[in-house]
């Protein structure tokens, strides 16, 4: 008996061993899939209506049904715009737009209902925003890992699937395309960053960097057919690469191109593919110009001039203006500081500001986080120019905060422990 129970707990403490091994091992893999399941949990507490939340749902409940209900194919058709001729969804002559938000929520309804034959989808679709936003965990940390450290990334899918006016606007039973906005970008920020840090890394364009160059070129695809915004990722890859050469030009006093044409080669095949495969066949030429010249037409989003009807942008509350500097910031932060300006220096928009200034500082003194400060000055000074436009893209901010905040409580619990501001 004696032996017997020595020996189980040889074997309890062989397994105890093993759990804390997985967990050190692994404890990053673990803390993104817990805040998946928390993410989800959250934005489906307690939806208790039968019915979805807003009247765009059920625009996009319409449409993904019209895919179950013919088999799985998108009519071309739509008789239920522009009353009373109706529009057709692909321009003559033009390659199908992928209308991938409609086609994933009415193949992935199709695939459940075969084993809950008495699903609905309008009660599918009460689940489809809440795990859609779940998911942005995933590339927010990669992202986050690929910029500066696994606790980053942990950190950064944190403060992604969290911030309020993400909640906001991925709430379970609201299957707005939002959800599928804000995941698709980390996405390809994801596929985009990995492919860059590889070749940076080998300084060679390879078959496996060619490999994910490609990659990174379909990704764009799906996100330009995904939102019409799509350009202010195309401007963030490109503004790297430019921002990269120049400053290394600065530095070397002599032009930096011959070191980073590894990178062009691979700007060069990723953008070929995404306007050549996914813009130019399927929306034309001039599609292919607005990827450059975003940045100026949109700031036209609510002109009148050029148009046969009135534009309806003009009274929408979301395009409104959204003020000055101040405004933006407190839009862009959870924390109210208009009757205590010291909140302000607490705020998510300034802690952002802390961080740039010192992926600069450590750059400056290390050489280290180069890639990360130019990826984030970007990302985080675009928004600021369209958030003046229109309130809407206020949203935009809140992935380059969440992952500045990543890298700004990650490097706190590192000076914790002892590490020096500029490593």
């Amino acid at each position: 008996m004696l032996i017997y129970f020595l020996s189980n707990i040889n074997k309890m403490a062989d397994f105890r061993t093993a759990g804390k091994n997985i967990i050190k091992n692994h404890w990053a893999l673990i803390a993104v899939l817990l805040i998946i399941v928390l993410s989800m949990h959250i934005r489906l507490l307690d939806y208790r209506w039968p019915y979805l939340r807003n009247i765009d749902s059920y625009m996009f409940l319409r449409e993904m049904d019209e895919i179950v209900q013919n088999n799985g194919v998108y009519p071309a058709y739509d008789i239920y715009v522009r009353a009373p001729e109706g529009e057709e969804r692909t321009a003559p002559g033009a390659v199908p737009q992928i209308y991938p938000y409609q086609h994933l929520g009415a193949y992935s309804f199709m695939f459940f209902r075969a084993f809950f034959p008495n699903l609905q989808l309008w009660q599918y679709l009460i689940y489809l925003p809440a795990f859609l936003a779940a998911l942005m965990a995933i590339p927010a940390y990669l992202v986050g890992r690929l910029l500066y450290d696994k606790r980053a990334g942990v950190l950064a899918a944190f403060f992604t699937v969290f911030d309020i006016s993400i909640v906001s606007r991925t709430l379970g039973g609201d299957p707005d395309s939002d959800a599928l906005q804000l995941l698709v970008p980390l996405i390809v920020m994801g596929v985009f960053l990995y492919t860059y840090k590889y070749i940076d890394t080998k300084k060679v364009l390879d078959k496996r960097a060619i490999f994910y160059s490609i990659l990174t070129g379909i990704s764009l695809g799906v996100w330009a057919n995904t939102w019409i915004g799509y350009w202010y990722i195309v401007w963030i890859m490109l503004g790297a690469l430019i921002l990269k050469i120049v400053i290394e030009t600065a530095i070397k006093r002599k032009p930096a191109f011959k070191e980073n044409a590894h990178l062009i080669l691979s700007y060069a095949i990723f953008l070929s593919v995404f306007l050549f495969l996914f813009i130019l066949p399927v929306f034309g030429m001039g599609r292919v110009i607005y990827t450059f010249t975003g940045p100026i037409e949109f700031q036209d989003i609510k002109g009148e001039g050029g148009r046969q009807f009135p534009n309806v942008g003009v009274s929408v509350a979301e395009l409104q203006g959204s003020g000055g500097l101040r405004e933006i910031i407190q839009r862009a932060s959870a924390i109210d500081f208009s009757q205590n300006p010291i909140a302000l220096l607490f705020s998510p928009f300034v802690i952002m500001i802390y961080t740039m200034i010192y992926l600069g500082y450590s750059f400056v003194k290390t050489k280290k986080h180069f890639d990360a400060f130019l990826v984030l000055f970007i990302w985080f000074v675009g928004p600021i120019l369209a958030t003046v436009v229109a309130v809407r893209f206020s949203i935009l901010f809140s992935q380059p905060i969440a992952i500045g905040l990543g890298i700004f409580f990650s490097k706190i619990s590192r000076m914790t422990f002892g590490e020096r501001l500029d490593e």
